[in-house]
């Protein structure tokens, strides 16, 4: 196990030792990019109807609930196929509107009014996007 190790890191050291800084700095940032976590913002939530806490991950194209425990996706929600969000200030519920379903949820880490406002601008930057790429 060990003789493995070492031989993984000299393999790695091997790969970027006649890097310059910057282009280290490069390349490990490209490497952040494309792990499947990079972008999401968590959000510690409870469902409606549910008695545990769970994970809303909003990512730039879509919302997921996620387990808290494993981090595991259970379910995913395509921004294209939102329809409206909005809050219930007095009791500080949020409830977004999809296409296919409804989903109610109170926020636990983070006042709702952060995430309403997450999922807004999120949403609206995506819609700039595509805005952008239609001219």
């Amino acid at each position: 196990m060990f003789i493995l190790l070492t031989q993984r890191i000299l393999e790695a050291h091997a790969n970027v030792k006649n890097l310059s800084l910057v282009a280290a700095k490069m390349n490990y940032i490209k490497a952040w990019q494309l792990l499947p976590e990079y972008g999401i913002t968590l959000f510690v939530v409870k469902f409606m109807n549910s008695r545990k806490e769970e994970l809303l991950g909003v990512a730039y194209n879509r919302i997921m609930k996620m387990d808290i425990n494993s981090g595991d996706h259970q379910k995913t929600w395509r921004f294209n196929t939102m329809k409206a969000w909005n809050v219930n200030w007095e009791n500080k519920h949020m409830m977004v509107q999809f296409e296919e379903e409804n989903i109610v949820f109170s926020c636990l880490s983070a006042d709702c009014k952060v995430v309403h406002e997450f999922i807004g601008g999120t949403y609206s930057c995506q819609l700039v996007q595509k805005m952008q790429v239609k001219h």
